[in-house]
């Protein structure tokens, strides 16, 4: 288990640079790109900003809860999935990445993922929202990226930290094997995320069964991604690296795209390996 003072450490950072992106970061985009001339950009604006920053402080509350009555347990951990990769229950092999690593390896992943739905012309029901045309290429993508991205898988870890913090007070009053409590969580929590996704996105695809099957299993499979690790970095960069692929098609063909998306994931490649080089070299040799 980590450090008392790296966990919270790691923890306040990352809450710290998503409020900042979900509420200073959009709104400086909003103003410059004067979209907030629309009264329905202002209105998606607070609809996302609003549920986002309470999602970020009751999870904070469920952190400090948790950090503190759980403090050194090692049967159950008191990791919420948050900013803990590789803490119980999630996989010890993440403990081995450090935030950013893993942010940029995600990175790389997803954008592969990006690639792949290029190439096959894969449509994807993830509820971004267009925006007017006084948003540029660049604003736009910016802008509806880290509203959207941010707010819905803040709501995804709040949905994931009230579920461990239900988790281990059971565990606990019936007395349950660190490994059940293991089984439940990685079993059990992703479908939970999957059914809270779909509950979120119906009012957008009721009409479609195709695209409500496709929004369970995105979530589940984000959810599934993050109990895993223990971060909510990659679940966080699958659902940006769609959303921005999604918004990518509507201002460039193809074969543009594809050329840009190869670029890319070459440029990210090339900067994992400078600056994490020297750790691949001393884990193989």
């Amino acid at each position: 288990m980590a450090s008392n003072k790296r966990r919270l450490l790691n923890f306040f950072i990352l809450a710290i640079i998503l409020g900042v992106i979900l509420i200073q970061f959009t709104q400086t985009i909003g103003l410059a790109a004067r979209g907030f001339d629309s009264e329905e950009v202002l209105k998606q604006y607070f609809f996302y900003v609003a549920p986002g920053v309470g999602a970020l402080l009751i999870i904070f509350m469920i952190f400090m809860w948790e950090h503190m009555r759980n403090e050194g347990d090692s049967k159950y951990g008191n990791s919420i999935a948050f900013a803990s990769q590789g803490e119980n229950p999630s996989l010890p092999f993440f403990k081995r990445f450090t935030t950013p690593q893993l942010a940029l390896l995600s990175a790389i992943l997803f954008s592969f993922s990006g690639l792949f739905a290029t190439l096959t012309n894969q449509e994807s029901f993830t509820g971004i929202t267009l925006l007017p045309q006084q948003f540029t290429a660049s604003s736009s993508i910016l802008f509806s990226t880290a509203l959207v991205v941010v707010s819905e898988n803040l709501g995804a870890a709040l949905t994931i930290a009230f579920l461990f913090l239900i988790l281990r007070h059971y565990s606990r009053k019936f007395n349950l094997s660190s490994t059940n409590f293991k089984i439940i969580a990685l079993s059990l929590f992703g479908l939970v995320v999957g059914v809270v996704g779909l509950a979120n996105h119906l009012l957008r695809y009721s009409s479609s069964e195709i695209a409500k099957t496709v929004v369970f299993f995105f979530w589940a499979i984000g959810g599934y991604i993050t109990v895993i690790t223990g971060s909510f970095i990659p679940f966080a960069m699958m659902h940006a690296s769609n959303n921005i692929f999604i918004d990518l098609r509507r201002f460039f063909s193809s074969d543009t795209l594809i050329i840009y998306i190869v670029g890319v994931i070459f440029g990210l490649v090339l900067i994992y390996l400078l600056i994490y080089r020297k750790r691949l070299l001393g884990r193989t040799s």
